[in-house]
């Protein structure tokens, strides 16, 4: 039956939603940073397409403002379980729950071991999302909650971890078996010194409490590289796979890129210090054409606010190189818009930036590097591979590979 939306009423059109069941699940693959393959999936619910409540945020917004959050959460699940009934084998499936809903006693009824065996799932494959953006009123019976679903075999995921409320007190009280990293942490992670390390503790501090970290919303291939790295056990997000309709697998691609990165990480960590060459542990930044001005520039460090540096080719061969602090300095003396838009990048362009070929060893590279001019000492490294431009080294992870290495 085709659901008709009343624009004028939200409250109407999420009446007409419960009524009639419309909501969709689309599940995303969550995979292993090591080798590719897929942990399990998440369960996210739509509403109908074209309505006004098709956005999750706002669906789940509405029906708090309603009192209508139980009836939602209940659809949701209902839907997420249904559907799954072909879950691959051996596969987890990741349902997100409200820390005030997991409570109630009709949603502990309703995830009784018997009622989820009438899906074809055994309890122990289902991951209870716990969200931390949603402040929990009372610890003592959000933990006696969770300990009921426990012994019947549930296990317990914090998500979006870094963005909540009351993090470390909800890490602390739920004990989680996965802990999912907020995406605002894993965004711009290869370009953010700070990130890097508040990731690197949080990998420490699971493995001695014997949790997997999942680091959520990867979308470049930077960030996931940054992730693999650190040593991140699983990631999801858009570069991996978007949200589907079904249990889809991410393209082959993507999988042999991890296993790549992975297997050059173990090498990396093998050889002594000064075998490892910059290719290793160079970031894959896209560069700007030479006939480029300064407002292109601009716009590009505008887009890109941990972005420090960007490398300007010609028909893929460097040929120099534009730090954020010059620009700066240089629209800083020239305020007005016309004064310097349109000026030829090569106004501010350093024309001799330290170019060496991915081959080179650290040793050589760190020479090189605090060889240069003092005002130069912090400027990119820029790599090529055969004369073409293959990506750059920040000194801040020309610094931290060493340091790792002593």
């Amino acid at each position: 039956m085709e659901l008709v939306y009343k624009r004028d009423s939200v409250y109407e059109v999420l009446n007409d939603i419960l009524d009639k069941q419309a909501i969709r699940t689309v599940y995303q693959p969550i995979i292993d940073l090591t080798n590719g393959s897929i942990l399990g999936y998440e369960a996210l619910s739509r509403g109908p397409r074209g309505s006004v409540l098709e956005s999750p945020g706002f669906l789940f917004e509405t029906a708090d403002k309603y009192n209508r959050l139980w009836e939602l959460e209940l659809l949701c699940r209902t839907k997420a379980l249904e559907n799954a009934y072909n879950l691959p084998k051996a596969k987890l499936i990741f349902i997100n729950v409200n820390p005030e809903v997991i409570k109630d006693p009709r949603y502990k009824k309703g995830m009784t071991k018997e009622y989820i065996e009438r899906y074809g799932i055994n309890p122990t494959k289902i991951i209870f999302e716990i969200t931390e953006k949603t402040a929990v009123s009372d610890y003592k019976s959000f933990r006696k909650a969770l300990d009921n679903y426990i012994s019947q075999g549930y296990k317990i995921a914090l998500d979006d971890t870094g963005a909540g409320y009351s993090g470390l007190r909800l890490l602390a009280e739920t004990h989680p078996q996965y802990i999912k990293i907020d995406m605002e942490l894993v965004r711009d992670i290869d370009k953010d010194i700070i990130k890097q390390e508040l990731m690197k503790t949080f990998c420490e501090f699971a493995k001695i409490a014997n949790m997997k970290l999942i680091a959520e919303g990867i979308e470049t291939t930077n960030e996931l590289n940054t992730l693999i790295d650190i040593g991140v056990a699983y990631g999801q997000g858009y570069l991996i796979h978007k949200p589907a309709e079904g249990f889809v697998e991410p393209a082959a691609g993507i999988i042999c890129s991890i296993q790549q990165r992975y297997h050059q990480k173990k090498l990396f960590l093998e050889k002594q210090s000064f075998e490892i060459n910059i290719g290793q542990i160079t970031r894959f930044d896209d560069s700007l054409p030479v006939n480029s001005t300064l407002f292109d520039v601009y716009e590009k460090f505008k887009a890109e606010e941990h972005l420090q540096g960007i490398v300007i080719t010609d028909h893929e061969v460097p040929i120099g190189l534009v730090m954020r602090q010059k620009l700066d300095i240089y629209i800083a003396s020239n305020q007005a818009v016309q004064q310097w838009q349109g000026v030829p990048i090569d106004r501010i362009m350093e024309q001799n930036p330290l170019i060496l070929e991915r081959s080179i060893d650290i040793k050589a590279t760190c020479r090189k590097a605090i060889a240069r001019r003092e005002e130069n000492i912090y400027d990119y490294i820029i790599v090529v591979e055969n004369g073409k431009f293959y990506g750059v080294v920040p000194i801040g992870i020309l610094l931290n590979t060493i340091n790792e290495l002593k």
